[in-house]
């Protein structure tokens, strides 16, 4: 009886994982025809419903794995909050003052050179996370922080392009290692659905890759094209573009909203006592609650924002959710 009931479990396992690459590559392809289709629209609609509240699940998920004595891990945690703090203010005063407090010349110095602050940031990090590894050396790290930062000197372009689009993956990423922790009869499911992603790409490229340009007659519209690459690589359908970057985040947002807490229940927002910081008895559930009432109101007031203003409250948003982009990297490193 208890291998007939073993087999019977195994063949559960087995069906959900199954039902969820299938789930997941259905709704990928409705998501690329739909976004290919009308990809303006998909933009400005994906980022009012799903913005703010990806990221109050982002900080949702973070705030359940920040353990409540910092320990051996003090030093790392310390320069992680700190260039968080740092890199989102100089950031914030690069991006709202490009246009009429510095020249061209002066403003691109200034993104260089917090591109640079950044990669020598996140080296450090995966150098402190090596020391607290025994028999490892990741010294690496600052290595290709040099490299990654003279790519940023020598290509300031290219290197902003490619973190809009290597952003959404972060997620991906997330997800991958939640998997191997609490669903790991999953794992290979998840890793055939990831691999089916560059086909829905390529599938994008073949389809609109040549097609006419989107309309930028509107400021709004020029701000989507622009922000997907279009002034980049002009040569390159801004269709495409756009339909890759909108199918990207849409994806992103899937991951944070219903993927992550669908395979751990510490991310499900109302359960509480699986933050330590809250359940624990040496942890600060007032500033717990706190935090997470400041994330939920500001994902209401952008709801807000966005129907009374979409332009400017994009514009907002998009300046400081650079934070939320920089705190996923202390996170991210710690998991290796």
């Amino acid at each position: 009886m208890q291998n007939i009931s073993k087999i019977n479990n195994v063949g559960r396992a087995d069906n959900s994982s199954l039902v969820f690459a299938c789930l997941f590559i259905l709704l990928t392809f409705f998501a690329a025809v739909v976004i290919g289709s009308f990809p303006l629209q998909a933009s400005i609609i994906t980022i009012f419903i799903f913005a703010g509240v990806h990221n109050f699940f982002e900080f949702r998920y973070f705030a359940a794995r920040m353990p409540v004595r910092w320990g051996k891990s003090k030093l790392f945690y310390s320069v992680g909050i700190g260039g968080v703090i740092l890199l989102t203010s100089f950031y914030l005063v690069i991006y709202f003052s490009s246009g009429w407090l510095w020249n061209y010349e002066t403003w691109a110095f200034a993104a260089a050179s917090w591109n640079t602050a950044f990669v020598f940031w996140v080296g450090v990090l995966v150098y402190l996370r090596g020391l607290q590894r025994p028999k490892t050396d990741w010294s690496w790290g600052v290595i290709i922080a040099c490299l990654l930062a003279s790519l940023a000197w020598l290509f300031p372009g290219y290197w902003a392009l490619a973190l809009v689009y290597i952003h959404p993956f972060i997620a991906m990423y997330f997800l991958e290692r939640q998997i191997r922790r609490t669903k790991p009869k999953w794992l290979t499911a998840y890793r055939i659905c990831l691999a089916t992603i560059p086909f829905f790409v390529i599938g994008l490229w073949f389809v609109f890759g040549k097609t006419p340009k989107l309309s930028e007659e509107t400021y709004l519209f020029s701000v989507i094209t622009n922000h997907a690459g279009s002034n980049i690589l002009p040569t390159i359908s801004s269709h495409f573009l756009v339909a890759t970057h909108v199918f990207l985040e849409t994806i992103h947002y899937t991951v944070w909203i219903l993927l992550i807490p669908l395979v751990d229940r510490r991310a499900i927002p109302w359960k509480l006592n699986e933050i330590p910081l809250f359940a624990n008895e040496k942890g600060f559930p007032k500033l717990v609650l706190t935090a997470l009432a400041i994330s939920f109101c500001i994902m209401i007031a952008l709801w807000f924002g966005f129907s009374a203003d979409y332009v400017v409250t994009r514009e907002i948003y998009f300046g400081i959710a650079i934070a939320h982009v920089l705190a996923e990297f202390p996170f991210l490193i710690k998991m290796l």
